[in-house]
């Protein structure tokens, strides 16, 4: 066999030698000091735990009967701990059972006795090539950890920055129930995700008038949410022209000033009134929005007015506004898709007609007890896993009787 030169593969590779025979030590370091080892030698077991705590090898060798502390039981202590060594145990005994024994005890490789100086070379490249790959492994796991760590502190910035969004998202929806001449507003909103792409918002004009809209971005997150922020915003800017008390003059400047940077084809559908607290008297444009319910004491049915093209359609669409009454005990209801799209494993679409009908059988409840109704039979309906964004909104007088 060819000589084996490993001087530069083992240049930094340091060695213990456990043995008690003064003169297999010698041949152990004739050969390992060939191959360029730093090599540290122990007469016995318990020195050579001694030595290792105090400092730690590569490669620990060991005979296997030795004074104070065996072969194995050295093995044993020395895998216990976290820097453990490549093990190689050096014995005469070849029987299976002491080759069990050994590998138990915590010995990686094995020795027999008399051995070749090119099968101990062997062995030892065998164990650097290991421990060099575990090295490998542990810098990857390492930088791993590393990159880990810093995707899970992005993704915690970005659930803040999320939670901070839906915080001021949900400050853009009604702060009070209260309105002007004994009126009030129930509402709900949940988002399918930390962000929906619904906002609504109600509010006194003046003192004899309420301004109201619902307004539902395609899609939902955060890409929906923040087009449905913007679009809220313009709404309650001064220079939009609610006190002119015209709801198609406010949708179609909105419609002008709709802008879909990304150019993916996104609108919004939108429901907006002014009401006239006194006369009960409701001007309404809708936009491609959902039909609203007018709830009776004893009944409810669907106002319809005519459903225009979807805001960021058409910037040349000119949108106009119907006129409806809302008596002293009736409630207006609206609402976004989401409430009636979610969908049942076995009966399919929740729909809008159901929903009338819903509102229909409990038509004798407060605004704010219907809302819970709703939000209860859709919960149930799409097994309490929300498939979209729901927003609702009930306007009544607070002055009729109410029950529930």
């Amino acid at each position: 066999m060819s000589s084996i030169n490993l001087v530069p593969a083992f240049k930094y590779t340091s060695i213990l030698i456990a043995e008690d025979s003064a003169t297999q030590r010698c041949i152990l370091n004739k050969v390992l000091s060939s191959m360029g080892l730093n090599i540290t030698n122990c007469v016995n077991g318990k020195e050579a735990l001694t030595t290792f705590n105090q400092m730690p090898t590569d490669i620990v060798i060991t005979d296997w009967h030795m004074p104070e502390l065996s072969g194995p039981e050295l093995c044993q202590q020395l895998k216990k701990k976290p820097n453990a060594p490549y093990i190689i145990m050096l014995t005469s005994n070849i029987e299976d059972e002491h080759k069990i024994l050994g590998i138990e005890s915590g010995a990686d490789d094995y020795i027999a006795k008399p051995y070749r100086a090119g099968i101990l070379k062997v062995k030892i490249l065998a164990a650097v090539r290991i421990i060099n790959m575990q090295l490998e492994l542990k810098q990857s796991n390492e930088k791993l950890q590393t990159l880990l760590t810093k995707e899970k502190n992005y993704l915690k910035q970005i659930q803040q920055d999320l939670d901070s969004a839906a915080r001021l998202q949900q400050a853009l929806l009604p702060d009070s129930t209260q309105l002007n001449e004994h009126w009030e507003v129930a509402t709900y909103f949940q988002p399918a995700a930390d962000l929906a792409g619904d906002i609504f918002q109600c509010f006194n004009i003046d003192n004899h008038h309420i301004g109201f809209y619902l307004l539902d971005v395609t899609g939902h997150g955060i890409a929906a949410s923040m087009q449905s922020f913007t679009l809220a915003q313009r709404l309650a800017s001064e220079r939009c022209p609610w006190n002119k008390l015209d709801p198609s003059l406010v949708v179609n400047e909105l419609n002008r000033d709709f802008e879909d940077p990304e150019s993916m084809g996104r609108f919004a559908t939108l429901m907006l009134g002014i009401l006239n607290t006194q006369t009960g008297s409701v001007k309404m444009t809708n936009a491609g929005h959902p039909d609203a319910i007018i709830i009776n004491e004893r009944d409810a049915q669907f106002i319809k007015i005519e459903a225009q093209l979807p805001i960021g359609i058409s910037k040349d669409n000119q949108y106009q506004y119907q006129v409806f009454s809302l008596h002293e005990k009736q409630k207006l209801l609206i609402y976004s898709d989401g409430l009636y799209e979610c969908v049942h494993p076995r009966y399919g679409m929740f729909g809008q007609e159901r929903l009338c009908q819903l509102c229909h059988s409990a038509s004798s409840l407060s605004a704010s007890s219907l809302i819970r109704h709703i939000k209860h039979s859709i919960t149930l309906w799409q097994s309490h896993s929300l498939q979209d964004d729901i927003s609702m909104m009930i306007l009544s007088p607070i002055h009729h009787d109410k029950k529930g």
